[in-house]
């Protein structure tokens, strides 16, 4: 029985669903690319493809270069809250569900926007000290009813006050939960 629940995401494209050998197959031949981004069935975002090798099964030493710039395995800690999604046409209003100093996941059940596309959020979440606006761009879509729906969001050109902020609460929360990741 396979496990046909691997995606990726590169060249503004999602592909997918694979099992697990198709996904060691295409990381050790590359045909992933370095900057691509993996999802598994159950995760709540997409993760840089060098924080995937041993989930895959793949080592990483020397399959592909790290990228350290890229901080999308930043600590995350559950959050409540009003978020505001728009691109000047469209617009939904959802709750927070996770964020951390690289995106947010905003459940939500309108699925307007497409993967690639660059919002602006407003964001009001509980334990910040007053609401904020970032450009974001969607790194997916989950429409699997079993974890939460919604879309999950990667800052662009985030201010770093709000940077600061935002560590600030996900490391009071992993304090407040030490045995939970967020």
């Amino acid at each position: 029985m396979s496990d046909n629940n691997w995606f990726v995401f590169q060249g503004n494209q999602q592909q997918g669903p694979f099992d697990t050998p198709k996904m060691s197959e295409m990381l050790t031949s590359k045909i992933i690319a370095q900057d691509a981004y993996i999802f598994k069935a159950g995760w709540k975002d997409w993760r840089p493809l060098e924080d995937c090798y041993a989930e895959i099964g793949v080592a990483a030493g020397g399959v592909l270069p790290s990228t350290p710039e890229r901080r999308f395995s930043a600590p995350r800690a559950t959050v409540q809250g009003r978020v505001i999604v728009h691109n000047n046409g469209q617009l939904i209003i959802g709750s927070g569900v996770n964020i951390s100093s690289t995106g947010i996941f905003v459940e939500t059940q309108e699925q307007l926007f497409t993967i690639g596309e660059k919002l602006k959020i407003s964001i009001r979440i509980d334990g910040f000290s007053k609401a904020f606006n970032v450009f974001a761009r969607v790194v997916r879509f989950n429409s699997d009813p079993r974890i939460p729906v919604g879309f999950g969001l990667t800052f662009e050109s985030l201010d770093k006050n709000i940077g600061d902020e935002i560590e600030r609460v996900v490391a009071a929360k992993l304090l407040a939960s030490p045995n939970k990741a967020g």
